[in-house]
């Protein structure tokens, strides 16, 4: 399964990445690799099974912060 996520992302890098690096569009060249380069580490993290906490409850908390009041999702 890691070689797959591996060679997933190397065609991904190839097809999105080198053509922005050749044409010297430096932040769009930045934003795709940092988001890549998170996206592969949570594939990884995935392929090797590892439990990744979901971002649901973090979220709700921030919004309840900003609205403040409990929201309801029925």
């Amino acid at each position: 399964m890691v070689a797959i996520v591996i060679l997933a992302y190397a065609v991904i890098i190839y097809l999105d990445l080198i053509p922005l690096y050749r044409k010297k569009h430096w932040r769009d060249f930045g934003v795709n690799m940092a988001l890549t380069l998170f996206t592969l580490g949570i594939a990884l993290l995935i392929s090797f099974d590892v439990s990744i906490p979901s971002p649901a409850y973090p979220i709700k908390n921030l919004i309840t912060l900003i609205i403040g009041k409990q929201v309801s999702y029925e």
